[in-house]
């Protein structure tokens, strides 16, 4: 789910508010860096061996940009 969010918000900064939001729903009970492991777990299997396609705006939240 968080990478179909992702995808279909293509160059869109979305804050991790926003995605907790959305993918995990308010009522979500976990720890805070839920977010952070995620992507994590994404980057790894996306990510590798290519050019980056998740990015992080410090202090603002992740987007993705499809291959060049």
């Amino acid at each position: 789910e968080l990478l179909r969010f992702l995808m279909r918000n293509p160059r869109r900064v979305l804050s991790k508010a926003q995605i907790l939001d959305r993918v995990w729903s308010y009522d979500f009970g976990g720890q805070a860096n839920v977010v952070e492991l995620y992507i994590s777990y994404l980057r790894r299997k996306i990510d590798a061996g290519r050019s980056p396609m998740i990015h992080t705006r410090r202090g603002a939240g992740y987007l993705i940009k499809p291959g060049e």
